[in-house]
């Protein structure tokens, strides 16, 4: 059983606006990763947002979500916001919401990874490029719970690295985070 957990309490700094709520393909950005989990079969499914534009959209998507009033303390907010709201699991998979291109069948397999080794931490990499998204079993979620500030869940995996197995992702965007106007531009010319 797996718990999913997208963190979407961003500032997004480098776009100067909100970007999960650009449009991509119809949608804003933060629709496709909430459908994406939705239709996958995890334990519990939480979105951890500031804005309430993004948590009104998780709540018509039918979404558990959760209001981040810390987000100014940095991703470590996210992380424990999202573990205290989900229901003890195996494992818990954290998603970053600017992956609009994240496909469901990257999911299933890490989920299926972990299934096989619910005692790693799974990390999906293309060409020596780790991402995320990331499933840490129960046992790493006590560490998840002392990160402070903008440190997310790479400290935990620098930690264990002899826990780690990466997953080599075929679709090379799935992995791919809009970050930048230029990231941006990319996906929705192409």
């Amino acid at each position: 059983m797996i718990s999913a957990i997208i963190m979407a309490s961003g500032f997004g700094k480098r776009m100067g606006k909100n970007k999960l709520l650009l449009p991509y393909k119809n949608k804003a950005m933060v629709e496709h990763i909430i459908e994406k989990v939705m239709v996958c079969d995890f334990f519990s499914k939480i979105l951890v947002a500031k804005d309430e534009e993004v948590l009104n959209i998780g709540i018509k998507k039918g979404i558990k979500v959760v209001k981040n009033r810390n987000a100014f303390k940095g991703q470590s907010e996210s992380i424990k916001l999202g573990i205290s709201a989900s229901q003890e699991a195996d494992g818990y998979m954290f998603f970053t919401s600017d992956q609009p291109l994240l496909d469901i069948d990257t999911i299933k397999i890490l989920m299926d990874v972990f299934e096989k080794n619910n005692n790693c931490i799974i990390v999906p990499i293309h060409e020596d490029r780790k991402g995320s998204p990331v499933v840490f079993p129960k046992r790493f979620i006590d560490e998840l719970k002392l990160l402070q500030g903008d440190n997310g869940g790479k400290n935990v995996i620098n930690n264990h690295t002899n826990d780690v197995i990466t997953v080599d992702v075929r679709n090379e965007y799935a992995m791919v985070d809009i970050d930048t106007w230029q990231d941006y531009e990319k996906i929705t010319r192409g």
